[in-house]
């Protein structure tokens, strides 16, 4: 079983827009990976340059004697699961009405939430994408997984939050063009809900 523990997480939080923000830096520690003997340790950081959180630096700590980092065991390394699990539990979301939630709590409240109009499902799309984007998940798929819509419909909710100002700097792809969806989803990611 994978255990994923955030540490050393700062107490300085950076407000990213949406009434979503994260912690300026934090460590998340992964054991127990399938094909790595020992623990994985990234620590994460926000850069303000591209608009989310990246991993500075990841280590691997063998598990004792018997047990060596070769280059295939960093292989098995999934920094950017890591950067979601624990993104999903250190960001934080305020909405209007509601008390402030991790972001794991926030896309369970989206999922749950039923009756949007247009307006409401605007404000949902956009604050689910900001935090999306933060941590590094798939945002449309995103947008379109908590709201409960097809992905041509969560971008044309973001072009929309976009034009209306709630998405500052979000650029997306025509939703009436045809082919493959830019950025869509790899397996191996966690599942927005659990």
């Amino acid at each position: 079983m994978v255990r994923v523990q955030n540490v050393d997480v700062s107490d300085q939080r950076v407000d990213v827009g949406n009434g979503v923000s994260v912690p300026a830096t934090w460590t998340v520690v992964i054991e127990g990976e399938s094909g790595v003997p020992g623990a994985i340790q990234v620590h994460v950081a926000y850069d303000p340059t591209l608009s989310r959180t990246v991993a500075d630096e990841v280590r691997v700590l063998r598990a004792g004697d018997g047990d060596e980092v070769t280059s295939l065991t960093l292989r098995e390394v999934r920094v950017q699961y890591a950067l979601q699990a624990s993104g999903l539990e250190v960001s934080t979301v305020s909405e209007y009405g509601h008390p402030p939630a991790t972001g794991a709590e926030y896309l369970r409240r989206m999922q749950e939430r039923t009756d949007r109009d247009l307006t409401a499902s605007v404000v949902d799309a956009s604050t689910t994408y900001r935090l999306a984007v933060t941590i590094n998940l798939p945002p449309l798929k995103a947008v379109a997984d908590c709201l409960g819509v097809s992905q041509s419909t969560a971008t044309r909710l973001m072009n929309r939050a976009r034009m209306e100002g709630l998405a500052p700097g979000v650029d997306l792809p025509d939703p009436s063009a045809t082919g493959p969806i830019v950025g869509a989803s790899a397996p191996g990611g966690p599942i927005i809900g659990r």
